[in-house]
């Protein structure tokens, strides 16, 4: 693996990226009895497509908020405009994307901060990518007034109730929203247990949903408070798993996953009051092939970075998620 260069942009976390736990402290922004928390999606318009199907099939009232990222592979104007408009229809949080996306900096790259076990040249395909879809942003916002705009005022993290408990809704971490504390590595170290959970009791919160890492996860917590947890969906829009096609989703329900979406329920606990389900989105394949090619083809960035994913899934299971497995450096390339 290439060594870090000092600096580079795409492993700088900017200082306007931090917020305190104690900041979650707070009122519910959203109540639901259940809630979809969507990660991830890269612009994937047919994960989305899937995502407002599978909600639909709920018996309970259910809402969706995006947690960020829901732009990166859509590199022209209307698949972009397709993607902001569908999911202004939400709540909406920016991840790091949408914020570099509304922002003329290019120090910070594509605002991902990186870990040092995230090869150089990744980071640079990332930044490439970034450059490509900030110009698309430009563009709209020459046509559709005050896009650019909307991206950069949307929160960074939010507070949901679902049934009784409390749950935060970040992009990164308690701590930043290009955090990786919520990565699969970190979340299933012992030496990062008693910071993580203490982080409960700061925020105020029975759980959180994050994504970013581009990996899931799902941890829970045995505190003095009781029972916590900590769950990643790592990405709606791209496959998870090795040799798999789907995204996946976090269901968070005061009641169970109802029976017409069995199948597509992966693992889950019942935690701090709530149920806490990871979702397979079973997207048309295909046709995401096809628009992604169409976008990015062959020795482009992204296709260079994420092709080999998009068709065979990283190398991850669901064991490495639960923390079943020993631990592995988080090597998936995170927008």
């Amino acid at each position: 693996m290439n060594s870090p260069v000092a600096g580079l942009a795409g492993r700088i976390c900017p200082a306007s990226y931090s917020y305190s736990p104690s900041s979650l402290a707070r009122a519910p922004e959203l109540r639901a009895e259940v809630l979809y928390v969507v990660g991830g999606l890269y612009g994937n318009r047919f994960a989305l497509a899937e995502i407002e199907r599978m909600a639909e099939c709920e018996t309970a009232h259910t809402q969706i908020v995006f947690n960020g990222d829901f732009h990166w592979f859509d590199a022209d104007a209307e698949s972009f405009m397709h993607i902001n408009h569908a999911v202004a229809q939400h709540a909406t949080l920016r991840g790091n994307v949408e914020t570099e996306l509304a922002g003329d900096d290019d120090a910070n790259g594509c605002g991902c901060a990186y870990p040092e076990s995230v090869p150089d040249d990744d980071v640079e395909r990332s930044n490439a990518i970034l450059g490509r879809l900030r110009a698309v942003a430009r563009h709209a916002d020459a046509v559709y007034p005050d896009v650019r705009t909307r991206l950069a005022t949307l929160p960074m993290h939010l507070v949901a109730e679902v049934g009784d408990a409390r749950i935060g809704v970040v992009h990164g971490d308690a701590w930043a929203l290009a955090g990786w504390r919520f990565a699969h590595d970190s979340l299933h170290s012992t030496e990062r247990e008693p910071s993580l959970s203490a982080v409960f009791e700061q925020a105020a919160l029975d759980g959180f949903a994050s994504t970013h890492t581009c990996l899931p996860a799902l941890r829970l917590f045995d505190t003095p408070l009781g029972e916590r947890f900590v769950v990643n969906n790592g990405a709606a829009g791209m496959p998870n798993f090795s040799n798999t096609r789907y995204g996946l989703i976090t269901r968070l329900g005061s009641i169970p996953v109802p029976r017409a979406l069995s199948p597509a329920r992966l693992y889950g606990a019942d935690a701090a009051g709530v149920y806490v389900d990871a979702l397979a989105v079973r997207f048309d394949a295909t046709a995401w092939d096809n628009e992604f090619e169409r976008l990015w083809p062959r020795q482009s960035p992204a296709y260079l970075s994420y092709q080999h994913r998009i068709v065979n899934g990283p190398e991850f299971s669901i064991d490495e998620a639960l923390g079943r497995v020993p631990l592995r450096e988080c090597l998936a390339v995170a927008a």
